[in-house]
């Protein structure tokens, strides 16, 4: 006698083909996620073993989690200072970037006009623009905003510039043709072409906020993560710096990762290729 089918209706059981092709996908995740966290640790404890530095230079990974546990409810509460900072000024740097390109693409001749301002703003080194900001503004949300937009804006300005004029040239003789308003060609031809460009600027400049937030607040700031820091140094708790710079790493990571992601998904040019 033949064994009664046991499957659920509209459900079909996982053939031992499909479980074989899955396995090795699971491997290579698997694998993808352990192979730097492991390679990190690796150079961690090596430098312990074989530096001889003390503890409160390098301490041990496991110490710093703890720290990143038990000092939580502090460390959180600075974060999101930090966060604050982060986001404003990625939204200016990207407010001032696009916008430039935007305005180069509708009036040429302001691009020699004001790109030589920008690219010389960009040279100036960060000290220099912390020290006046400080002056200007003192400690406020607005010095440190500042320093994280001006940052980030030129990445995103030329990598937006250079995807506007990668625009296929087919396409801008056919709108030449029709007749269409510089708004419409904008719109259906260049920036559907410039959004490539426009998202590695964003995963350049996502990733750098955080860091840069942390270094403006390290010198001008009474709070944020770059304070956390420089209290720490100056009790010399080493791991507190290191928690500090485990969780900035993570953060970095998980705002390029999410960039790359997004920015898969809004490539039409990817689809096209699939189809």
């Amino acid at each position: 006698m033949s064994q009664p089918d046991l499957a659920l209706p509209g459900l079909a059981a996982p053939t031992g083909a499909a479980s074989r092709r899955l396995l090795p996908l699971a491997m290579a995740v698997l694998l993808r996620i352990a192979a730097p966290i492991g390679s990190v640790l690796l150079l961690w404890y090596c430098a312990i073993w074989f530096s001889g530095l003390p503890a409160f230079v390098i301490p041990r990974p496991e110490r710093v989690l703890e720290v990143l546990w038990t000092d939580h409810a502090f460390i959180l509460e600075h974060l999101w200072a930090t966060l604050q900072v982060a986001a404003i000024g990625f939204l200016w740097a990207n407010v001032a970037g696009i916008g430039l390109a935007v305005l180069f693409d509708l009036l040429p001749p302001t691009r020699h006009l004001l790109l030589p301002a920008a690219i010389t703003l960009r040279n100036v080194p960060y000290i220099a623009l912390i020290s006046v900001l400080m002056l200007a503004f003192g400690d406020s949300i607005l010095s440190k905003t500042a320093i994280v937009a001006l940052s980030g804006f030129f990445p995103v300005l030329v990598n937006t510039m250079a995807g506007l004029h990668a625009a296929d040239e087919v396409q801008l003789d056919r709108m030449r043709i029709l007749n269409a308003s510089w708004w419409q060609t904008f719109s259906q031809v260049r920036l559907p072409y410039a959004i490539p460009s426009i998202v590695a600027a964003q995963e350049i400049t996502g990733s750098g906020a955080i860091i840069v937030a942390i270094a403006a607040e390290w010198m001008i700031s009474s709070t944020g993560l770059g304070y956390v820091i420089n209290n720490a140094m100056q009790n010399y708790r080493g791991d507190k710096v290191y928690a500090v710079a485990l969780l900035a790493t993570a953060l970095s990571f998980l705002i390029f990762t999410f960039v790359h992601w997004l920015g898969k998904r809004l490539d039409w040019r990817a689809g096209d290729q699939r189809r």
